[in-house]
């Protein structure tokens, strides 16, 4: 390999982290989380091989900036409650079950409560924003069965819940179907699953990329 070749791999395997700094994601974090301690999060999370693999492409470099700055928008950590998974060559950004939770929880200061149903389970329906009957044995020697379900809501308080969103497994197979991290998905079943259930609640309740301040 020539001393060009040479110094051409490198430029390519340190372009990325030349590229962040604290005023790369200044104008888009929220104000609870820093850019200081936020850019040592991602310094360190490239260090990973199978990411240092993906800045040797422009594509891959594109893709892991632009993960990085939509974990930054939502105010999320990443390597914690943000993933960069590699694909292809490039970077997918995911947020994960914790951080989906964290998204609800700024916004409006509640419990969010989700659980996956197993076939051996008591459940039943009771109504669009009255979380479900449920009861299952949770130390069964032999299992509770295979998941047929889940259901994701927020408990207000005072009796009062936000709608009850429910999937059924063949729900959880088709958002597989779709993802392109796959691989994500066998590795981790019961977390995307509850990830999936997290952020369809998204879709109907109050979330933030801010800390709610409270008066």
């Amino acid at each position: 390999m020539s001393g060009e070749t040479v110094g051409q791999a490198v430029e390519q395997v340190t372009a990325v982290p030349k590229m962040i700094s604290a005023d790369t994601f200044a104008q888009v974090l929220p104000q609870h989380l820093g850019a200081e301690k936020f850019t040592r999060w991602a310094l360190t999370l490239l260090k990973r091989p199978d990411l240092a693999i993906v800045t040797q492409t422009d594509a891959g470099r594109l893709s892991i900036m632009s993960a990085l700055m939509d974990c930054a928008s939502q105010g999320l950590e990443p390597g914690r409650t943000y993933h960069l998974v590699p694909f292809k060559g490039v970077v997918t950004g995911i947020v994960d079950y914790k951080g989906e939770v964290e998204l609800i929880w700024r916004a409006v200061q509640r419990p969010v409560i989700a659980s996956l149903v197993y076939t051996k389970d008591e459940f039943a329906i009771r109504g669009a924003n009255i979380p479900p009957l449920h009861e299952g044995d949770w130390f069964a020697a032999d299992g509770r069965g295979a998941v047929k379900g889940g259901y994701a809501y927020v408990d207000y308080g005072q009796q009062l819940y936000s709608l009850v969103v429910y999937m059924s497994e063949q729900d959880f197979l088709r958002h597989r179907g779709k993802a392109q991290t796959k691989n994500v998905w066998d590795e981790w079943p019961e977390a995307m699953r509850l990830k999936t259930l997290v952020h369809q609640l998204r879709k109907w309740v109050p979330w933030s990329a801010e800390v709610r301040q409270q008066s």
